[in-house]
């Protein structure tokens, strides 16, 4: 398979305030990590990666964020936020003619990505254009054309099923980046690359 640019796999872990545990809520959730994968728009092969944690400004992350991702306060205090991460990752990201975004479930990491960026003043479409290939969809279609079950679809069980679940470590970002890939890699490839 080629594409006409690279593929840019992206994964966000986020936290929210406490009270918002389960919700998913966009408005009120902030980055606490980026992590992507640059894919070759011609082998699909992994060239280059980005992964930083970011401090949030609006919240400390709460201890069932720290429960589901790892990422603890003290891992975070040090670091830059959005407002300096930001800019970082669109320039590692490139011109938004030469990439198209990727993620395992893009309704919820490209919303807020852009949410991000727009509250920092940072400049999202002169990055990336338009919308996100959704790597679920991608996945679907493989399940299906495997025989297998397609209906309440989580990264973990499709890389299970993929016999993939073994090579990644879910609820860090540029891991679950990486994992996101090979289900790109397995549809039309037939394998992930290593």
């Amino acid at each position: 398979m080629r594409y006409t640019t690279d593929i840019v796999v992206i994964d966000l872990e986020a936290s929210c305030p406490a009270e918002d545990q389960g919700n998913n809520t966009i408005e009120r959730s902030s980055i606490i990590e980026i992590g992507a994968v640059r894919l070759d728009r011609r082998s699909l092969e992994v060239v280059d990666e980005f992964s930083e944690l970011v401090r949030p400004e609006d919240h400390p992350i709460p201890p069932f964020i720290t429960d589901i991702t790892g990422i603890s306060p003290a891992m975070v205090a040090d670091r830059d936020t959005f407002a300096a991460v930001g800019p970082r990752f669109l320039a590692w990201y490139g011109p938004r003619n030469k990439a198209i975004i990727a993620a395992f479930g893009a309704y919820y990491d490209i919303p807020l990505l852009r949410k991000e960026c727009d509250r920092y003043g940072l400049d999202y479409r002169s990055h990336i254009a338009g919308g996100a290939f959704d790597l679920r969809a991608v996945a679907t279609v493989w399940l299906a054309a495997n025989d297998h079950r397609t209906s309440g679809l989580t990264l973990e069980s499709i890389l299970a099923r993929m016999d993939l679940a073994e090579r990644f470590t879910a609820h860090r970002a540029v891991e679950d980046a990486r994992a996101a890939a090979a289900v790109l890699q397995m549809h039309h490839l037939g394998r992930a690359l290593d």
